[in-house]
């Protein structure tokens, strides 16, 4: 029979008083309670401890700082939180310089441009330009100057017509413009205008030449850089060389000329 031997089959000599041997010395006091659920809370803090080691640890893959050294873990030992707070404070005094610099504090002084040389507008001439009567004669706007030429296509525009054949024939301006220009020149045509002849209204005054023509083209638009790209009702005022003195678009009467008739002569 064997022998019964005190150390569990170790083959080591018990140590003196016998028991168990001592424990490290850097594991501190250890108490072993009598009820294993008193180590619970022990247990929380240490797997708490844990919790935090690996986040620490995966920040620090993440910001690629070298691994944290191996040592006791407490709730002592210092953690990510501080550096991550500095570099917090860093990056946004960063992003707040960059904005007050970026900032537009105070509009800028606008600069005023130089004013660019006047340039006269180019003579526009319908000395060579040639209308239709109603017999398809040709009728060249130079032998009716000076005259006004209405634009009514589309339009009957019996106002029009009756009240630039009245402010010619009064050789002054009506009674609701001013009454100190000067007349007109004799013989002032008033000649209305359409892609056909236009009918003329009744009841004209004799005293003023009034004809229609027909401009099947649109020449006299096309002539007046004013009107070229306009289709509404307009005067052209001729001078009696063929010189465009004005040319008024969009026109309901002689009112919207009238003072301008003193430059026919």
């Amino acid at each position: 029979m064997g022998t019964l031997r005190g150390d569990n089959g170790g083959g080591d000599r018990p140590q003196e008083g016998g028991g168990l041997p001592d424990l490290p010395p850097e594991w501190g006091t250890v108490i072993i309670p009598d009820d294993p659920g008193a180590l619970d809370d022990e247990g929380t803090q240490i797997r708490k401890q844990f919790r935090r080691a690996a986040v620490r640890r995966r920040w620090r893959r993440r910001l690629h700082l070298k691994p944290e050294p191996v040592r006791r873990t407490t709730d002592d030992a210092p953690g990510l939180a501080v550096p991550l707070l500095i570099m917090s404070i860093a990056v946004i005094a960063t992003l707040v310089s960059l904005f007050a610099v970026a900032w537009p504090g105070k509009a800028p002084r606008p600069i005023t441009p130089h004013a660019a040389p006047t340039t006269i507008a180019p003579t526009v001439s319908l000395a060579r330009l040639s209308l239709f009567d109603a017999n398809g004669a040709a009728l060249p706007v130079k032998d009716v100057s000076p005259a006004v030429v209405l634009l009514v296509e589309g339009c009957s525009c019996e106002h029009l017509i009756t009240s630039t054949v009245n402010a010619v024939a009064a050789g002054a301006t009506p009674a609701s413009t001013s009454a100190s220009a000067s007349p007109p020149a004799k013989g002032t045509t008033v000649l209305v205008v359409a892609t056909r002849v236009p009918t003329l209204p009744g009841g004209l005054n004799e005293a003023v030449q009034v004809k229609a023509a027909a401009d099947p083209n649109n020449s006299v638009r096309a002539a007046v850089p004013v009107l070229a790209t306009d289709r509404t009702t307009a005067a052209v005022l001729v001078a009696p060389d063929g010189t465009v003195i004005r040319a008024a678009k969009a026109v309901t009467s002689a009112d919207d000329f009238v003072n301008d008739l003193a430059k026919l002569h």
